[in-house]
């Protein structure tokens, strides 16, 4: 893999942004809730497993996961990682139903959940407008470095 060269365009530049700060809007929402994780954690994992100290490593640990396709397509202009992007938002996508349910029967909505659903949804949909696919097909290089 070759690194890209050259200027981010806008939409790359605004997806890496946003991502990242839902990202870290995330972690920062969770880790003043770890409560709240360890019960969703308890949902998937057996009870001896959940501890305030795996609620935080797994709230790191999707960080971490939010941000390696964004290196990938930072530094190396990554088609793969875009198309990876578009999966992630599209399974957070599979968590509105749960919101709404929560809110219906509840009256209890998580106010940064829509925005950071709808931050993620925007972001990864700037990597499929012309300036970011253009982008993408020149791997990341100007288009006059494309014919050396």
């Amino acid at each position: 893999m070759t690194l890209a060269k050259g200027p981010r365009p806008w939409p790359i530049r605004l997806f890496a942004a946003l991502f990242l700060a839902s990202a870290f809007a995330r972690l920062v929402r969770d880790l003043g809730e770890i409560d709240l994780v360890m019960i969703d954690l308890a949902n998937w994992l057996p009870p001896h497993l959940v501890t305030p100290d795996s609620a935080i490593i797994w709230s790191f640990a999707q960080l971490t996961i939010a941000c390696i396709p964004v290196a990938l397509i930072w530094y190396w202009a990554s088609r793969l990682a875009r198309i990876l992007v578009g999966v992630m938002v599209g399974l957070s996508l599979a968590t509105i139903p749960d919101l709404l349910f929560g809110w219906r029967v509840y009256g209890v909505l998580d106010p940064l959940a829509p925005v950071l659903i709808a931050a993620s949804l925007l972001g990864a949909s700037l990597l499929f407008i012309p300036p970011a696919q253009r982008w993408f097909s020149l791997r990341g290089r100007r288009e006059a470095d494309a014919f050396e």
